[in-house]
């Protein structure tokens, strides 16, 4: 696995842009398939990928998290993987999938493993993400 650099904290929803992480694959039946390290998206895959369906229903993208400035914030949390956890059961003891940006996943440091219980069941929506900054 490729070793993430040091940096801000990572938003694990978000879009196909220039410089955005590709994190994971949405496999048959919706769930998230991650990948065993991250791809850097160049001008070059974001052509492709916005061929057919949007690329945020059949990838799973990382940016900095913006915070404040994502309409998803709560005021001090991203309310996303908050949501997440309320009709996905922590089942303790689970095995945690293998994953590139866990050290520095906004969700992971938010909410522990029980984001990681969680991450594969969320495809981004941009129809509910208007305002945040990466994701526009």
């Amino acid at each position: 696995m490729t070793a993430l650099p040091r940096g801000p904290l990572l938003c694990p929803s978000s879009t196909c842009a220039p410089g955005h992480l590709l994190i994971g694959v949405v496999a048959p039946g919706g769930l998230i398939q991650l990948l065993p390290s991250v791809l850097e998206v160049d001008t070059e895959f974001v052509a492709a990928a916005r061929t057919g369906r949007a690329p945020e229903k059949r990838f799973r993208f990382a940016s900095p998290c913006q915070a404040g400035g994502c309409a998803q914030w709560t005021g001090q949390r991203c309310g996303v993987i908050d949501a997440v956890a309320e009709v996905v059961p922590l089942q303790p003891g689970a095995a945690l999938p293998p994953c590139s940006i866990r050290d520095r996943c906004r969700w992971y440091v938010q909410t522990g493993e029980g984001a990681c219980q969680g991450c594969a069941h969320v495809v981004t929506d941009l129809g509910t993400t208007a305002g945040h900054p990466a994701l526009s």
